[in-house]
């Protein structure tokens, strides 16, 4: 883009917010949770129980389906439902789609969902039916699970005719015979089902058609040889719960909006058709066919067959994020020459019918979709094959352009990242695990609040990982969990999650819920301290970094599992200094001159130890026998070296080339020291790995570095969307000063960059901005809302924001 098309587009750019507005307006499905954002009708309105087929045994991979048929006498009335389960639920009213639920959690806090139902019902006969799926012992590790039951309760007097109770209820059900788990096989002797390791989402499935009730969730189905439901538990008692605790949804519905799958590009045979863009496709009989898809991008939801004959043909949909080579090379994901897809599959036998429907019973990340396809005696026909995307309804508007193609490329696909993984709770990876990791959602709870201007995702998350803490005070790894995962470190990021919200937003009430679990998780990390005031070994994982290279230590900088590990150490420092500030805002000032104290000692010992006066570098450990960026990275974030030297140490780790590499996670604190220090010059050459993405044609962010002892594997990775972020936090300097944007300080400092524009949503409004440099001089054009206050800085130069939009030109001193 030249600078002279570039500036004509501001104008355009809030026309397309409106038009943007207007299309999420249409998209959005119209059910919507009775308790967002506020809580309408809590858990005191419950009466019903939990019920399950009289058949479960507990604990097996199994779909149950269930229905209830009831009358409706007058339509304006409301007819308000609480709805849970255990796994998972999908639901149906007079054979529509209504939502799928529960919003993950844990079982002392399980998740209901409330739903008004009016407006799908009829006048007379109505049916609810919904499916729940158990996905057995593989299920993925954020899921916890108790019994595969059912809760459903009847809030408005009209809808108590349908609660579950298990005893006198009109409730039927039948286990669905044609669904098993299909085990994803990532490790073991058999045949690897993905490349890349470490597998912690659910199994996909396997159906046989021949097995499948069809229709059963329309409103005329025939249930009458199923069996009445059975009491499983109480769904509330008084002080607790048998089975579960629960508690409202805290977060919007899930979308599900039809998406448009891409064309076929590569097949065994040629094929005479559009489709699925437009047309059928028929498959002979007997016949072995397969073929590929490309979405053109990466994206979720659940893909959608529909199909008809076929009798007993057999079809594997298998779906990737990219192609390998020959060597499991991935390079440039446009490149399909030679390369092949490896990826979970589902499978499903053909009834022969008409109208066979599939839809897969967990979400699916794809970019390539392949159809492996084999007839018997019966032509099979592929009729119509769509994506339901599956997203947060909070919208995500943010908007960045500017005059180098390649940062507008790297937010796009940083931008795609975050929006896939926002769900009802933060994936750390949209294909292999879907589960909300302490380190990687600090990352995308703040690019989140900048794509969208709200803050509710990342406060469940804070929350959730306050219910994770153990007796020794450690926060989970991850959470929700069905497992232990515990990285030390992790705990030290939730105290900083904590400080970065307080940091926008200045709700001190948010410090007050959660000061005895910082006070709890920082005195357990202190029993992890050693006479030299440096980290002690544990019996845990200090994770750092996906570190590459022969210091790889899985996560950590070194084989000594952490041992006097300084940078280790100076995130101790950094959670201690975090946690002084929030203590000291709330005016508990012994609390918070604890905590400056202990964090000055560490880093004084750091210094001490570690720091390599020859080298001017510090170590990662006293014995310097190994180096890297991140002790520097935060020896300048903790002040462990003095304030006049750290622009100095910041272009010495950016010049030594022996140095262990920062990769895309850690790169977000190496964004932050540039920023602490000032330096928006060396921000491009920080960015550079990103380049490698555009070049090869991503359209999402990769986890790690590529390397040949550990290639890369998720492609779908939040944590690795940070520049997306100091575009609008730090490039174009637009920040919070009281709040929650309240007040703004716009102070821009485009690094390599010589214009921007955009829209930053906020809890106030949008910011839309158009920023311009000549040398020294400023050309603004800021519209910012009217409840907004704010301050323009250039160079020296500041002048208080108008309402409205207004242009300024500001002269620098430099």
């Amino acid at each position: 883009m030249t600078f002279t098309s570039y500036q004509h587009q501001f104008i355009p750019l809030m026309d397309r917010l409106f038009i943007f507005i207007f299309i999420v307006s249409l998209h959005v499905q119209a059910q919507k949770e009775v308790n967002y954002p506020e809580v309408v009708y809590g858990k005191e309105y419950i009466r019903a129980a939990w019920v399950s087929h009289p058949d479960i045994k507990g604990g097996e991979d199994v779909a149950v389906l269930f229905r209830n048929t009831f009358n409706v006498d007058d339509l304006r009335e409301d007819f308000i439902i609480n709805i849970s389960a255990d796994n998972h639920y999908f639901l149906y009213v007079n054979g529509q789609f209504i939502t799928h639920g529960p919003q993950l959690s844990d079982i002392q806090h399980y998740k209901y969902e409330t739903l008004n139902l009016k407006d799908y019902l009829i006048k007379g006969k109505n049916s609810i039916a919904i499916k729940v799926i158990n996905f057995g012992k593989r299920r993925f590790l954020g899921m916890q699970s108790i019994f595969t039951s059912l809760m459903v309760n009847g809030v408005s007097e009209n809808a108590k005719i349908i609660n579950t109770t298990g005893f006198d209820d009109t409730w039927a059900s039948t286990i669905d015979k044609s669904y098993k788990a299909n085990e994803v096989v990532w490790r073991g002797d058999k045949e690897k089902a993905i490349v890349g390791g470490f597998y912690a989402n659910n199994p996909t499935d396997i159906v046989d058609m021949n097995n499948y009730p069809t229709h059963w969730e329309t409103l005329d189905f025939d249930d009458s040889d199923w069996k009445k439901v059975e009491f499983f538990e109480n769904a509330s008692s008084m002080g607790g719960s048998i089975a579960y605790l629960l508690e409202p949804r805290n977060l919007p519905l899930l979308s599900w909006d039809e998406e448009r799958i891409g064309s076929i590009v590569r097949s065994s045979k040629p094929i005479a058709t559009e489709f699925p863009v437009l047309g059928e496709l028929k498959i002979a009989p007997n016949s072995k066919t397969t073929f590929l898809l490309d979405q053109q991008y990466v994206t979720n939801g659940f893909p959608e067959l529909i199909f008809r004959k076929g009798k007993s043909a057999k079809i594997s949909i298998k779906y990737a994020e990219n192609l390998f080579g020959p060597n499991n090379e991935k390079g440039d994901r446009n490149d399909l020459e030679n390369k092949q897809l490896f990826g979970y599959y589902d499978e499903i036998i053909s009834n022969g019918e008409d109208a066979q429907k599939f839809i897969p019973n967990w979400m699916r990340t794809f970019r390539f979709i392949e159809f492996e396809i084999e007839t018997k005696d019966q032509e099979l026909v592929l009729q119509k094959f769509v994506n339901h995307r599956s997203r947060t309804t909070i919208p995500s508007i943010a908007e960045f352009t500017s005059d180098d193609e390649t940062y507008n490329a790297i937010f796009d696909i940083c931008k795609r990242t975050i929006d896939i993984c926002t769900q009802d709770y933060f994936l750390s990876d949209a294909y292999y695990e879907t589960m909300q990791y302490v380190g990687d959602t600090k990352i995308q709870g703040l690019i989140w609040q900048a794509m969208s201007g709200n803050a509710e995702h990342t406060k469940n998350a804070i929350r959730q990982f306050d219910h994770s803490r153990d007796s020794e005070g450690n926060i989970l790894g991850a959470y929700p969990l069905r497992s232990t995962f515990i990285y030390p470190t992790y705990s030290l990021v939730w105290v900083d999650m904590i400080a970065d919200y307080y940091n926008t937003s200045g709700d001190k009430e948010f410090i007050h819920t959660y000061k005895d679990g910082i006070v709890n998780t920082l005195a357990g990390f202190e029993k992890n301290m050693n006479e030299l005031n440096l980290v002690n070994k544990t019996p845990y994982r200090y994770f750092v970094d996906w570190y590459t290279g022969s210091n790889n230590g899985s996560g950590t900088a070194t084989k000594n599992d952490g041992l006097n590990s300084a940078v280790v150490s100076l995130h101790y420092v950094h959670a201690l200094q975090n946690a002084s500030r929030l203590f000291q805002e709330i005016g508990k000032e012994q609390t918070s001159v604890t905590f400056k104290n202990r964090a000055e000692e560490i880093k004084k010992s750091v210094y001490n130890l570690c720091y390599d006066t020859e080298r001017n570098l510090f170590a990662e450990r006293p014995d310097k026998t190994i180096y890297d960026q991140h002790t520097n990275i935060m020896a300048i974030l903790t002040d462990a070296i003095p304030k006049n030297e750290q622009r100095a140490l910041l272009d010495k780790i950016l010049n030594e080339e022996d140095l262990l590499q920062a990769t895309y996670y850690y790169r977000f604190y190496l964004f932050e020291a540039i920023k602490k220090v000032d330096a928006p010059e060396l921000f491009d050459a920080v960015q550079k790995p990103w380049e490698k993405m555009i070049d090869d044609n991503m359209t999402t962010t990769l986890e790690r570095f590529e390397s040949a002892e550990k290639p890369t594997r998720s492609e779908v990775h939040p944590w690795s969307a940070s520049p997306a972020y100091f575009y609008f936090n730090y490039l174009a300097g637009i920040q919070s000063v009281k709040n929650n944007f309240e007040e703004v300080r716009i102070a821009p400092v485009f690094g390599k960059l010589h214009a921007m524009e955009g829209i930053l949503p906020t809890p106030n409004g949008n910011i839309i901005f158009n920023l311009k440099r000549t040398k020294n001089k400023l050309s603004a054009e800021i519209k910012i809302p009217e409840t907004m206050t704010g301050t323009l800085v250039w160079q020296g130069t500041e002048i208080a924001l108008s309402k409205g939009n207004k242009t300024y030109k500001l002269k620098g001193s430099k």
